[in-house]
């Protein structure tokens, strides 16, 4: 079985081979810019219809090679498939590169990429270590180039071989903003400190906006991408040390998390947050290194999910008492919500209930296995084990 990684791998240039990439970069995103304007105006998102709409306009209008017009589109088509309610603008400066735009050459620990752009090939040497070397000696599939603080880097699709999937024992996990992870095995990571850390980030924005001298927006460039490349780091620890706490069998079970954001309410001092954090990239984090690991992954609809009862099936908004606790109305159960929650998710899977239209409707009590002594329920000794952050 096959899976795609991305290599990130620095390019070292010769005199003038930066300026030709950079000026074919600023033609393609002025090309994207003019396609996504066209796009928006007469409603045409199909990606053969605006094919036929751009297409000479573009090769004649900023000079791009037959490959590069067909990638703008390509690119403009893609953005509108999420969001066709507002017009497009593409701000940051990056490329994207198809195998007759860019070839790899590797001799020895000397690897080398050929680049096409306004000004003939250009062939940077890749500044990397032997972990992408390693990466790189796959099948490479296509490429993007992008900028960072005055330097230039290339992202290489490879084609890895991985184990087929396997296991049947469910792993369920809840996300969130105050755990950003809780699992039905028992793994839990705390998120007070990130958001705490992603409010100072905020804050030091708006501090910046509002000052708005010439000093004010430089600091504001230097932190340009600062706190998403350092959300990008806590979420790939995250994911790696849950992969790492799966045992032979597992099957991770996700929650399906497509339109969360557009059904959500959140208090107006809490939006900001809710709808900045990437719920989806931590999936998608823990969804290809399960495939590395030959760990299958399941999508399940998250729907009442924190308000099911997993002793008694009482489904309930009452349920969820805070944000923490869940007690159960009916039959007293209670413990923590999230973790309350990985465990419908896990049911799911196995088909022991399924989300229904109506509320307080009575579904099977959870399996024997899952349930163990606890002497804190107010009607019953029942209860999952409390969880808590390993050591």
């Amino acid at each position: 079985m096959e899976a795609t990684k991305t290599v990130v791998c620095k390019l070292r240039t010769a005199e003038g081979e930066a300026e030709k990439i950079k000026e074919t970069a600023i033609a393609f995103r002025d090309a994207c810019n003019y396609i996504s304007e066209i796009a928006f105006r007469q409603k045409c998102f199909n990606p053969v219809a605006l094919h036929h709409i751009t297409y000479r306009d573009v090769r004649n209008r900023f000079g791009l090679l037959a490959n590069l017009a067909v990638r703008a589109r390509d690119r403009v088509a893609k953005s509108y498939k999420q969001n066709k309610y507002r017009q497009h603008n593409f701000r940051q400066l990056s490329m994207d590169l198809d195998k007759r735009l860019f070839t790899l050459f590797r001799n020895g620990d000397d690897f080398r990429v050929s680049i096409s752009t306004l000004s003939g090939r250009v062939k940077p040497t890749l500044d990397i270590g032997e972990y992408q070397r390693e990466l790189l000696r796959n099948q490479v599939k296509d490429a993007k180039i992008s900028f960072r603080n005055g330097d230039i880097y290339i992202h290489i699709a490879v084609s890895c071989e991985v184990p087929e999937p396997e296991g049947g024992n469910p792993v369920g996990i809840d996300v969130g903003e105050k755990k950003i992870l809780v699992a039905s095995n028992g793994f839990v990571r705390k998120g007070g400190k990130i958001k705490e850390k992603r409010g100072r980030y905020m804050n030091q924005r708006q501090a910046l906006q509002a000052k708005g001298t010439s000093s004010a927006k430089r600091k504001l460039k230097r932190l340009s991408g600062k706190e998403e490349r350092w959300a990008n780091t806590v979420l790939h620890q995250v994911s790696r040390e849950f992969v790492d706490s799966l045992e032979a069998g597992d099957k991770v079970v996700l929650e399906d998390l497509t339109g969360i954001r557009n059904g959500a309410k959140r208090r107006k001092k809490n939006r900001g947050d809710f709808h900045s954090w990437a719920f989806r990239k931590l999936g998608m984090m823990i969804g290809y290194k399960c495939a590395e690991c030959g760990i299958s992954v399941e999508y399940v609809n998250p729907r009442y999910t924190s308000q099911r009862c997993p002793r008694c099936g009482t489904i309930d908004r009452r349920n969820r008492k805070s944000q923490a606790l869940f007690r159960c109305i009916n039959c007293g159960f209670q413990h923590n919500a999230d973790y309350i929650a990985s465990v419908n998710i896990c049911e799911l899977a196995q088909g022991v209930w399924a989300p229904v239209s109506e509320p307080n409707v009575g579904i099977n009590a959870v399996s024997d296995s899952l349930r163990v002594l606890h002497d804190d329920s107010p009607t019953s000794q029942w209860l999952y084990p409390l969880v808590t952050d390993p050591a």
